[in-house]
């Protein structure tokens, strides 16, 4: 957690808690960027300035990249899924921390997230088992903010609001 907490504004935190497909970039290491998807599911802790996600272990190479240089951008670029309603762009800056083998209760709540967005999902003996690695074979990714740039519409055009050092 970052020892002052970046703070951001009630529109920016809609977008935050209600996008469900946003744009990771984390850096090469030629000191390029690689762009992917991530569901954000709404992991946001605003009085801490975390925002996160998750991801799966079957992708190391984000990971092995990630944990060799934590620097990353998180985009909020659409609005096609989800329930956030403001059409501004946000995109967050920070420093990641990944959590290899988040605790069960972590999980747990990773999928109550989901389940907000996906509805219940399939349990008993055989969905369990099918989908235990999408489910419990997860590392999650926790980003301490240090600068939001939140524009008034998808296309990042207009006055841009800053929140964080240059």
């Amino acid at each position: 957690m970052t020892a002052t907490p970046l703070r951001w504004s009630d529109t920016a935190h809609e977008v935050l808690s209600g996008d469900l497909n946003v744009a990771v970039a984390y850096v090469t290491p030629a000191g390029g960027a690689v762009v992917v998807s991530v569901p954000p599911l709404g992991l946001t802790d605003r009085a801490g300035g975390r925002i996160g996600f998750t991801t799966s272990l079957g992708f190391p190479r984000k990971l092995e990249r990630i944990l060799r240089d934590p620097r990353v951008a998180l985009a909020y670029h659409t609005r096609e899924h989800g329930f956030a309603r403001p059409e501004n762009y946000v995109l967050a800056q920070g420093d990641a921390v990944v959590d290899m083998r988040p605790s069960p209760q972590r999980l747990d709540d990773v999928l109550k997230a989901s389940d907000r967005f996906f509805g219940p999902g399939k349990s008993g003996r055989a969905w369990d088992w099918l989908l235990h690695e999408y489910r419990r074979a997860r590392v999650y990714v926790d980003v301490d903010v240090r600068r939001m740039a939140t524009w008034p519409d998808l296309a990042a055009y207009g006055p841009q609001e800053v929140t964080g050092p240059a």
